[in-house]
């Protein structure tokens, strides 16, 4: 009797232990994955483009110089020569329709302006400028004249195969003298529409296809010489590194005369981190200076830049406008 209680005993136990173990037992739920969301492209920022569908005021990057006396009398006094980031300090505002349209400089409180004005050199497709000009009747010697590239006015834009495939970038330079004796300025610009920040290229090298407009103020022994600068432009940008270079092979062609060689210059420039624009330097032949530029268009398509040099009796200042190669 007692061995068969204990048997007894003995499976009632497993029957418990069975139970507790098998059918207490809860299963934890398998956690549904959380979807990665997917990002959002980016759009491409989109640009206005040249030539104008209307009136437009933009700011500048520009390049300074003046100088004062009758350069018909001997040799004018020179002041200083330097570049400027882009500002509103010196601004410009344009026109498509020359014949009703409004043009307009302006540096700091200085102003000139020409509304519904007959060009001097018309917009015409033969012409690289257009240009405006007053001279004063009361002032003897006091004038102003802007001359813009000619890639802004429809219909009527340039055919010089550069300038004319400039879509986002242009130039407009600006020269007043107050009188005879008094002080004459030159204001040196570029314009258009900047590169948006995050669409700036950060990699690789690119070469760029430009040209070169200036003036040179020359106190040649006892004369004093203002003359057109022009010349072909060797431009690269290593957007890895932020650097800029270029060579300006400079011609100088006198007032009615012919053209003939002048300097070769050659210029630097760095680009900050996240930045579309650049400063540098530039030196060569007699000469020394500073360069302001700035990128235009998708991607950097166009570049833009001023530059600005001093030497002994000399003064330069003139613009460089070109796109990728």
């Amino acid at each position: 009797m007692i061995r068969r209680h204990i048997f007894m005993s003995a499976a009632a136990a497993t029957v418990m232990l069975s139970s507790c173990s098998g059918n207490d037992t809860k299963t934890s739920p398998t956690p549904t994955p959380t979807a990665t969301p997917t990002p959002t492209p980016t759009a491409s920022p989109t640009y206005a483009a040249l030539p104008l569908s209307g009136a437009a005021e933009f700011m500048t990057i520009n390049a300074t110089t003046n100088f004062t006396g009758d350069i018909g009398a001997g040799a004018v006094t020179l002041g200083a020569a330097a570049t400027e980031q882009r500002t509103d300090r010196v601004r410009l505002a344009t026109s498509n329709v020359v014949s009703t349209g409004t043009f307009v400089f302006r540096e700091a409180s200085e102003e000139t302006r020409f509304a519904s004005a007959t060009p001097t050199t018309p917009s015409a497709a033969a012409n690289t400028e257009f240009v405006f000009r007053s001279d004063d009747t009361t002032t003897a010697g006091k004038f102003s004249q802007i001359e813009f590239l000619n890639n802004v006015i429809p219909t009527t834009v340039t055919s010089e195969p550069l300038f004319a495939s400039l879509t986002q970038l242009s130039y407009g330079n600006w020269y007043r003298g107050d009188s005879t004796a008094g002080q004459k300025r030159l204001t040196y610009t570029v314009f258009g529409y900047p590169t948006v920040l995050t669409d700036m290229p950060t990699s690789g090298t690119q070469a760029y296809t430009a040209r070169v407009v200036g003036r040179i103020v020359n106190n040649a022994g006892a004369t004093t010489v203002v003359n057109r600068i022009g010349g072909t432009v060797t431009l690269s940008v290593n957007f890895s590194t932020g650097v800029v270079n270029l060579t300006l092979d400079l011609t100088q062609t006198a007032t009615g005369g012919a053209t003939t060689p002048y300097a070769t210059l050659t210029a630097s420039g760095a680009i900050p981190a996240g930045q579309n624009q650049f400063t540098g330097s530039i030196t060569g032949g007699p000469l020394t200076g500073t360069i302001a530029g700035g990128f235009f268009g998708s991607q950097g398509s166009q570049i833009g830049l001023t530059f600005a040099g001093s030497g002994t009796n000399i003064r330069l200042v003139g613009d460089v406008v070109g796109k990728k190669s």
